[in-house]
């Protein structure tokens, strides 16, 4: 059985369990497809720590600010999106009485992103889930980085 990109991801930090990390490290040596796809990781993160170390932030905003703003995602219309979009695919794939047990009053928008990402994979692998959460992400614009 091949390693999901997450146990790939733990093994390329060197976060895997000692036993975890020995199958996956056999499982490469005779793996091409995880080979590659571990290779795929590594460049992806060397690409992404070549960037800047740190974001640049408005110091002037300060705490405040960034609290403002997570207010306003929280509240704000990009939220409601998302949550409409999420529940239309959890009853695309599993049907209305599924979203009466994923989606809870209140709940806010990114903690039903993870909870509808987390069935995604179990039930449609990886890689659907993955273009489905993309399906919904992708209508959002700019505000699309707030729920990643």
């Amino acid at each position: 059985m091949h390693p999901n990109i997450a146990a790939l991801v733990a093994f390329c930090d060197g976060e895997a369990a000692a036993n975890r990390s020995r199958r996956i490290a056999r499982h490469l040596s005779g793996c091409g497809k995880c080979s590659s796809e571990l290779r795929r990781i590594r460049s992806e993160k060397d690409e992404l720590s070549a960037g800047p170390a740190m974001p640049v932030m408005d110091t002037r905003k300060g705490l405040a600010g960034v609290m403002a703003a997570v207010a306003n995602w929280r509240t704000g219309a990009a939220a409601c999106e998302l949550r409409a979009r999420l529940r239309e695919q959890i009853e695309t794939y599993f049907g209305s009485h599924a979203i009466l047990v994923v989606d809870r009053p209140g709940m806010p928008a990114e903690e039903l992103l993870g909870k509808a990402g987390e069935i995604l994979d179990v039930f449609l692998g990886p890689a659907a889930a993955e273009a489905v959460r993309d399906d919904v992400l992708g209508g959002l614009g700019s505000r699309r980085e707030a729920f990643l």
